[in-house]
C-alpha cells in the first residue's frame, strides 16, 4: 500500500503545481490502485517499461514508454515527469536516457516519440540534445491555466 501512496503523493504533487502534463485532476488511491495494476500488468506482457527516481524514500520522477501495437508495434511513446524541487538538477535527463536505451535495446522499437507543451521550452531544449526531432505541431491540443495551447510531437530514431 505504501507504494500507491507514494504514486498518489507523486501525481498529485504534478496536478497541484498545474504542471504540464496531462493530467489535471487530483488520483485517489483507489484510481492509483487502478493504474498501477494496469502499469505492472502492461510490463509482464512486455507492452511498457517504466523506471521510477526516488530521493531519500521520495518519488521524484517516473518515465514510461510505451509500446504500439499492430501496424504501430514499431512505435513508442514515452511520457514523463519530475516533481518540482528536482527540475533543473539532471533528474530528466538521466531518466531519459536511460528509457532511450532501454528503447533501443527493444527489439520490437524501431521510432520513439513524444508529446510535449510547445511553450515548454526545457523539456524541448531536452529532447533535442538528446536527439529528437520535431515532425508536427497540433494547434490548440491542451488547455493548461484556462488557455489553448500547441502540442509538439517529437520523433526519436536511431
Amino acid at each position: 500500500m505504501s507504494d500507491v501512496k507514494q504514486f498518489t503523493k507523486y501525481i498529485n504533487s504534478l496536478v497541484d503545481e498545474d504542471a504540464m502534463i496531462k493530467i489535471n485532476e487530483r488520483q485517489t488511491l483507489k484510481s492509483e490502485t487502478a493504474w498501477l495494476k494496469g502499469v505492472l500488468n502492461d510490463i509482464r506482457k512486455s507492452k511498457k517499461h517504466s523506471l521510477l527516481a526516488e530521493c531519500e524514500g521520495e518519488l521524484i520522477s517516473m518515465v514510461e514508454l510505451r509500446k504500439g501495437f499492430g501496424r504501430q508495434s514499431h512505435v513508442a511513446s514515452i511520457g514523463m515527469g519530475v516533481k518540482k524541487n528536482y527540475r533543473r538538477l539532471g533528474v530528466a535527463t538521466r531518466m531519459m536516457k536511460e528509457i532511450l536505451d532501454i528503447g533501443r535495446k527493444d527489439k520490437d522499437v524501431k521510432i520513439i516519440y513524444l508529446d510535449v507543451y510547445a511553450d515548454n521550452r526545457p523539456a524541448i531544449k531536452l529532447y533535442k540534445r538528446l536527439g529528437f526531432k520535431k515532425v508536427a505541431k497540433l494547434k490548440d491540443r491542451v488547455q493548461h491555466k484556462g488557455k489553448l495551447g500547441d502540442q509538439l510531437i517529437m520523433d526519436y530514431k536511431w
